[in-house]
């Protein structure tokens, strides 16, 4: 979609509420503040420096935030300041846009649709439509969405799916390809959601089907359960890795990663490790000597060990 667009158009605030705006999550609602390092040592191949795991937490919630925020912030931002272009008789449906873009190189006109249903439920979408082509002919969904019944500024659950695949078809600057799909809720307590990634990466880069899961309160303590496949051993057949971590509003946390099948020639491997406020990992073991044990597990904000499972990717809380 036309992010830098949508961007510039969200920034012209209106005083009257928009339809929509109030069930619409911001992204704010949804990202995950956990503790960033600043001065910490990285050495990836290294745990007794920066945590590893805390590494891979950090990326993978970083890498989460930037969708979440991309599609949410900016989508919020149209519907809650701009005025519809269209709205039906019954103003259960309305229309923002289409936007063109601001160079003439720019292949797509975007725009926001919004429609309040009878049963209570909103359904939304960011489509794009072809320079030349009509939004009843041409326009082609890029992210889609629901809100489920009783949704309020401050508590609602719901889901959105983005296909980069579409939009990789109709701009060649578009160069993220997959599926990406979730499912959230948020209250006065804090944030959960369910992420699901299908073939999703880089045009040319590498693609990744993997599950995410988190837990956060608003007071920034959370938890995080990862599942992808990866061919850890380049032989041709993929492992299934898992990872959880949890981690405490001071910073410190703790990961466990287990990884199975495939032909590492084990069952399984697990590896656990703790970090502290500073990041940098206390305490270090696995299953098949991979490094040097480090510290003991009593200094771990969390014990004992738990392992991400089947049942935490059933759905948002």
């Amino acid at each position: 979609m036309s992010l830098v667009l949508l961007s510039m158009i969200a920034c012209g605030l209106r005083d009257d509420s928009t339809f929509g705006d109030d069930v619409i999550p911001r992204d704010d609602q949804l990202l995950i503040n956990m503790p960033i390092a600043s001065d910490a040592a990285k050495s990836p191949d290294d745990p007794a420096t920066w945590a590893l795991y805390y590494e891979e937490t950090r990326s993978v919630t970083s890498s989460v935030n930037g969708t979440i925020s991309a599609v949410l912030g900016i989508t919020w931002g149209v519907v809650s300041t701009q005025t519809p272009s269209w709205t039906d008789e019954t103003q259960t449906k309305a229309i923002w846009g289409p936007y063109k873009g601001q160079s003439g190189l720019d292949p797509v006109s975007t725009g926001v649709w919004v429609q309040k249903n009878d049963d209570g439920t909103y359904a939304w979408s960011v489509f794009q439509v072809p320079n030349g082509g009509t939004v009843e002919a041409d326009a082609v969904a890029i992210v889609l969405g629901e809100v489920d019944a009783g949704a309020t500024r401050d508590a609602a659950s719901g889901s959105f799916y983005i296909d980069f695949d579409a939009r990789n078809a109709l701009d060649p600057a578009a160069l993220e390809v997959g599926k990406f799909a979730t499912e959230y809720a948020y209250d006065e307590n804090g944030a959960s959601a369910l992420v699901s990634t299908d073939d999703y990466g880089y045009e040319n880069g590498q693609k990744y089907d993997a599950a995410y899961d988190y837990d956060e309160t608003w007071g920034g303590e959370g938890e995080m359960d990862l599942a992808y496949l990866a061919d850890l051993n380049l032989s041709g057949t993929d492992e299934i890795v898992t990872l959880k971590s949890r981690w405490l509003a001071d910073g410190q946390g703790r990961g466990d990663a287990k990884v199975l099948g495939g032909d590492l020639g084990v069952a399984e491997v697990t590896a656990n490790e703790c970090w502290g406020t500073d990041f940098l990992t206390a305490y270090w073991t696995d299953s098949i000597g991979l490094y040097t044990p480090v510290g003991e597990e009593s200094v771990c904000a969390f014990t004992p060990a738990s392992y991400a499972e089947e049942a935490s990717f059933s759905s948002a809380d």
